[in-house]
């Protein structure tokens, strides 16, 4: 790839473009090995942390009133297989924990009664109590798992006209604490050599990290045309920040980390177990995808598409997920883009079933980074020593118990000097430490534009929510030292856990709040401020689970220019992608900036959409309005209307 191409893609991925696993690793690739990448990628950043440019999506979706929910009852080909396998199928039991094993008996009747009439999957029904019901019962499930293996077969159709069917095998491995194991055997018969088989690994043992798979083909070359042969690329880290990979393969906590954006269809029998059927879009269930995030080449998927997930109503392991393409003009366009042919809304274009899964402790060898050397793993008393610091721990980690004190080794920027990992069966806790860190911005995985939290013992945190193969993430800025927790417990248990930590926090210094370029200037404000700046008195109705995160103001040579909020959901990103609002004062609608726009009325006020990016815009009280935010255009102008009502009220 050449540096124009992948400093086009660099762009891409900061405006919020979706790039396929190969694209993102060629690109990765590349910019690690060339200084003009590189330095163009660190002043793009800088400038999209000056100026607020929001993320653009690619393909509008207009029609989320009027989507078609299709309900299926499909003959499969490999049904009486999984049936005959289901009576040796050695599924783990959750351990008594008495609120999961009833809470999931009370569901299933309470579906059994309300949403099945005359056989399962009998009519959609948007049951969010009983969605929530479910999260909770995984909840529940997680810490009581200490082993787990599966096998899983995955079926994609519509890579190539070459090869319109893959199949593939998958094997997944779980040993407490906090060991995965991740394994993709490609067994399709391609029909020449240009075609490199997916195989694929991952391997986490606490927080070192391994993955090794082929580089794949670039997302804008057809797969058949790739050279034959491409790099397999083996990447480690000793002290990885991101999420177990495959963990909701084993039990679905990231994919339930919020209820939004699921919705229960029915419950009933499938492959000699008792089901729940749930469905959502594509990227609301991007957890359970982790294997399209390794690399290898993957056939595209529109982000709107739907996922069909059947769970164990006993375990809530998932049994079967599939996905089908979305009944949405919008995906016209995108598969002109990619050059794929009309795909019908009620046939599958990849399927992942569980073919055996055993609770037998896979063996602990299997977990053994290759060829390289991990992280170097202390008692807390000796990491004192080598650190010449105590590292700082919690005094209530919530149930979790203390697994390892990991030192680094290093002194490079961004990496923490120590992680300290506590774990309890799935649920896990990363607590990085940096005592020099210097800024600017919170230590670890968090951006500026992150939460301000009081904590519940005082003091306070920045906090994100669930996204980007990250879990939940809390920064504490202490007298003396940096801490970042990244986990995927309860959000009420994460702000419990670090108010045990003692380290209080504070708010960033003021060079971290402010940031400028020429003139302008970007300063961090509270929401109460930005919201008196665009005369409002409350915020914007905005969709269930989303809040406020941050402010910010914008001056010119000292004048204020606008004032921008980011609004987000609360607990996951996959249930809802941020929202921008932003308002300048004492400016009118600018001309318009696409040639693809049109007019929308919210209200008694004219509106303009530029689908392309997103944007709303609109003119009102003689200010410039706009909302942007990767959701339908109904959203976007139920949230605008709520503004000028109150405007003009």
């Amino acid at each position: 790839m050449n540096c124009e191409r992948v400093q086009a893609l660099v762009s891409a991925r900061m405006d919020g473009v979706y790039l396929t696993a190969s694209q993102a690793e060629a690109t990765d690739v590349h910019v690690e090995g060339c200084a003009r990448c590189r330095a163009f990628e660190e002043r793009s950043a800088r400038v999209r942390t000056a100026v607020r440019i929001r993320p653009a999506e690619q393909v509008p979706d207009l029609t989320a009133a009027i989507m078609d929910r299709v309900v299926r009852e499909r003959s499969r080909a490999g049904r009486g297989r999984h049936a005959e396998r289901s009576g040796s199928w050695p599924l783990r039991r959750p351990r008594s924990r008495g609120r999961g094993t009833l809470l999931a008996g009370a569901l299933v009747g309470a579906l059994s009664g309300s949403l099945v009439v005359g056989g399962p999957w009998q009519g959609p029904a948007s049951r969010s109590v009983a969605v929530a019901a479910v999260a909770r019962s995984i909840r529940d499930a997680a810490p009581s798992i200490d082993a787990f293996q599966g096998t899983y077969r995955i079926d994609e159709r519509g890579l190539s006209p070459d090869v319109p069917e893959r199949h593939l095998e998958m094997d997944v491995a779980f040993l407490a604490p906090q060991r995965f194991r991740l394994d993709v055997h490609d067994l399709t018969s391609y029909p020449t050599n240009a075609w490199t088989p997916t195989d694929l690994t991952y391997i986490e043992d606490m927080p070192a990290t391994y993955r090794s798979g082929p580089t794949g083909c670039p997302g804008d070359l057809p797969p058949n045309v790739c050279p034959p042969t491409r790099t397999t690329v083996s990447r480690a880290s000793d002290l990885s920040a991101a999420a177990p990979l495959p963990a909701d393969l084993i039990l679905p906590i990231a994919t339930f980390g919020s209820p939004h954006g699921v919705q229960v269809v029915g419950e009933g029998a499938l492959d000699g177990h008792q089901a729940l059927q749930v469905e959502m879009s594509f990227a609301r269930a991007a957890p359970l995808f982790p294997f399209l995030r390794l690399g290898g080449t993957w056939r595209p998927f529109f982000a709107g598409d739907r996922v069909h997930l059947w769970l164990d109503t006993t375990t809530w392991t998932p049994i079967r997920y599939d996905v089908t393409p979305a009944n949405d003009p919008a995906r016209r366009a995108w598969e002109m883009r990619f050059g794929l042919p009309p795909e019908a809304p009620t046939e599958p274009i990849l399927e992942v079933t569980a073919e055996s899964v055993t609770e037998t402790p896979p063996p602990a060898s299997l977990f053994e980074i290759p060829g390289i050397g991990t992280s170097e793993q202390l008692p807390v008393a000796d990491a004192a020593k080598r650190l010449g610091y105590v590292p700082a721990l919690p005094t209530e980690p919530g149930g979790l118990g203390l697994v390892t004190v990991a030192v680094s080794g290093t002194s490079a920027p961004h990496v923490p000097a120590s992680v300290v990992v506590y774990a309890a069966g799935l649920d896990y806790l990363r607590l990085g430490e940096d005592p020099g860190w210097k800024g600017p911005g919170p230590f670890g995985p968090l951006d500026e534009t992150s939460q301000r939290i009081v904590l519940p013992g005082g003091g306070v945190a920045f906090y994100e929510p669930a996204g980007e193969g990250l879990g939940r993430r809390l920064a504490i800025h202490g007298p003396g030292t940096d801490l970042y927790l990244e986990t995927n417990v309860a959000l009420p248990e994460l702000l419990s856990i670090a108010s045990s930590i003692p380290v209080r926090g504070e708010d960033f210094p003021g060079r971290w709040r402010v940031h400028g370029t020429g003139g302008l200037t970007v300063v961090r404000i509270t929401p109460s401020d930005a919201l008196k700046i665009a005369g409002l008195s409350a915020l914007p109705q905005l969709p269930d689970g989303y809040g406020v995160e941050s402010a910010e103001r914008e001056s010119f040579l000292g004048a204020v220019t606008g004032v921008t909020m980011r609004f987000r959901e609360r607990d996951t990103d996959a249930a809802g992608p941020p929202l921008i609002l932003h308002v300048e004062p004492r400016r009118s609608l600018p001309p318009p900036s696409s040639a693809a726009q049109s007019r929308v009325q919210m209200g008694t006020i004219t509106g303009r959409w530029t689908p392309n990016r997103s944007l709303l815009e609109w003119a009102d009280r003689g200010a410039y309005w706009s909302l942007q935010g990767d959701v339908d255009l109904r959203t976007l102008v139920s949230i605008g209307s709520s503004i000028t009502q109150e405007a003009s009220g």
